[in-house]
């Protein structure tokens, strides 16, 4: 009792989707280079561009790769399914990454993708990078995913920080940072998009491309620490190496619990001495 599925694979199928979208199965699957998409079907009967719908995810996990340091070919292609009911949230990552139904037609319309964005689903993908030993959980838990999103709005579609996501523009930013610093700069307040303030600020000073150096670092190191203090003591010997500058003064006035010794061994470098929180000092 089988029926013909709505399925497109890049470079196999393409030719044969004028016919293809139109069957019966209620589930479509999109396969592209690094990412497929299982779908309600209702959604793709009008997609009469597959080919760039490919192209723009193409682009979209090269960008994900790009920016976690990785081969444009991933070893397993990521996977996304929409669902009336899932596992936990609006979304989640993991393989596959779950998202409600509603979330569908986003996924598969380049028009709203490149004038609107993906925050959600990116978000997700960058779950997907994320690696334990610069990750601090539970604070970077749902923050350093974000840079991901931010990256690829930002790189692929030219969609400015500011109108990625409402927690991005100058005015809340400005807000959190005040309402963070006034709770006495507290790391269990840290986190989610104050916590991504601290990685923007960086970022807007040194570029996408220290953060690319730092995670290609850490592709090449071994033995890490276990505990979160030990692993931001890290993170912050590596990023100012990285960039050869001390950032042991920005990221104290983050509250990170930066150890003397972690201080002495950056002693050499010149000072961050002008960083967004001098002001809040």
């Amino acid at each position: 009792m089988a029926v013909p599925v709505p399925y497109c694979k890049s470079g196999v199928t393409a030719a044969d989707w004028s016919l293809l979208r139109t069957a019966p199965s209620p589930w479509a699957e999109l396969e592209f280079e690094n990412i497929i998409l299982t779908v309600p079907s209702d959604v793709v009967r009008d997609l009469h561009r597959p080919d760039e719908l490919a192209a723009l995810w193409d682009d979209i996990m090269r960008g994900i790769a790009d920016l976690a340091v990785i081969p444009h070919k991933f070893p397993r292609k990521e996977r996304f399914v929409t669902d009336v009911q899932i596992s936990h949230g609006w979304m989640h990552a993991g393989y596959p990454i779950m998202t409600h139904r509603s979330t569908a037609a986003e996924l598969v319309s380049t028009d709203h993708i490149r004038g609107t964005g993906l925050w959600g689903p990116i978000h997700e993908l960058g779950h997907n990078q994320q690696r334990g030993c610069w990750e601090f959980p539970p604070q970077t838990t749902e923050c350093t995913c974000n840079l991901w999103s931010v990256y690829v709005h930002e790189e692929v579609f030219g969609i400015p920080r500011e109108k990625a996501d409402p927690g991005l523009t100058p005015t809340k930013r400005a807000a959190q940072m005040e309402e963070y610093v006034n709770g006495g700069r507290n790391l269990n307040s840290w986190n989610a998009f104050v916590a991504l303030e601290t990685y923007i600020q960086l970022q807007e000073k040194f570029g996408w491309d220290a953060f690319k150096k730092v995670f290609a670092a850490y592709h090449k190191m071994s033995n890490f620490p276990e505990d979160n203090k030990g692993k931001i003591n890290l993170y912050a010997e590596t990023f100012s190496q990285t960039v050869g500058m001390n950032l042991t003064g920005f990221l104290k006035a983050w509250g990170w619990p930066i150890e003397p010794a972690t201080e002495e061994k950056l002693s050499n470098l010149p000072s961050w001495s002008d960083h967004p929180m001098t002001q809040t000092a």
